[in-house]
């Protein structure tokens, strides 16, 4: 996947204490601290979904975000049908516990997370 512009790339740890390299954005909005995350590679399985806690906690800490404002979004799909899922965490101090996502089926949520992350028309090729 090409990613837009408004992504970086981080080193993170994965649950087995591997670092790895993870495309973030992060932006504010609606009183909510949106962290758009999403792998760099293509996985047979969610690179995310096996280590979302760890992930979320490094995260928060990087951008020294308050964890009841934080919302952590994988991008997943291709450049023409991009896919958003909001992860959940049940917050025990610092530590996020008990991840679950979901799907992002609501249109307008869909369209302001595009426009968060300055994409018009679906994504597309970040300018070299």
């Amino acid at each position: 996947m090409t990613l837009p512009s408004s992504f970086t790339h981080y080193s993170l740890a994965n649950r087995l204490g591997q670092v790895l390299e993870l495309a973030v954005s992060h932006s504010q909005a609606f009183g909510r601290e949106y962290v758009f995350v999403a792998a760099l590679t293509q996985q047979a399985s969610s690179l995310v979904a096996k280590n979302a806690e760890h992930f979320a906690f490094q995260l928060r800490e990087l951008f020294t975000l308050d964890a009841r404002r934080f919302e952590m979004v994988e991008l997943r799909g291709d450049v023409t049908n991009p896919q958003f899922w909001r992860w959940r965490f049940e917050w025990v101090g610092n530590s996020p516990l008990s991840a679950r996502c979901e799907l992002i089926g609501s249109h307008s949520q869909h369209n302001q997370f595009l426009t968060l992350l300055n994409i018009q028309g679906g994504l597309q090729a970040a300018s070299a």
